[in-house]
């Protein structure tokens, strides 16, 4: 894993976001996934058009809550770091960070904590990467 000192640059603030992805899984991992947030010790909000209500239990519950407002799972890693979930396509996990909210090494440690805990979860290869340019990897796990 790469230390703080050799990924810095990669969150300087330049108007984007950096993306969060599990390629190629189905909807039973979604659930897992899900699952994993609403068990885990993370603080999260679901939102649907803007109010918070209860976490669906899996993909396609979100999916018809979308048919009508946005849905987004904001899961705080810690009181100054969050990732967003907008439940884009059936076969990717999307979250995506602020790189301002990577401001120290501890702020990556805490995000380095959440990608192993997803991959450890799903049991599949996480990745950082630049705003929707998931060929240009900052980071891999698992």
């Amino acid at each position: 894993m790469k230390v703080w000192s050799e990924v810095k640059e990669e969150f300087e603030a330049d108007g984007s976001l950096r993306d969060i992805y599990v390629e190629e899984i189905d909807p039973a991992l979604w659930e897992v996934f899900i699952e994993g947030v609403r068990s885990s010790a993370y603080r999260h909000e679901f939102t649907h058009g803007g109010a918070s209500i209860e976490i669906p239990y899996g993909l396609m519950e979100i999916k018809r809550l979308q048919e009508k407002d946005p849905t987004t799972l904001i899961i705080w890693l810690s009181d100054k770091v969050q990732v967003n979930c907008h439940f884009f396509i059936e076969t990717e996990i999307e979250l995506d960070i602020s790189p301002r909210d990577i401001v120290g090494e501890h702020e990556y440690q805490v995000l380095i904590a959440f990608l192993k805990w997803v991959s450890s979860i799903l049991k599949e290869r996480v990745i950082l990467t630049h705003e929707n340019t998931q060929d240009q990897v900052i980071l891999s796990v698992g």
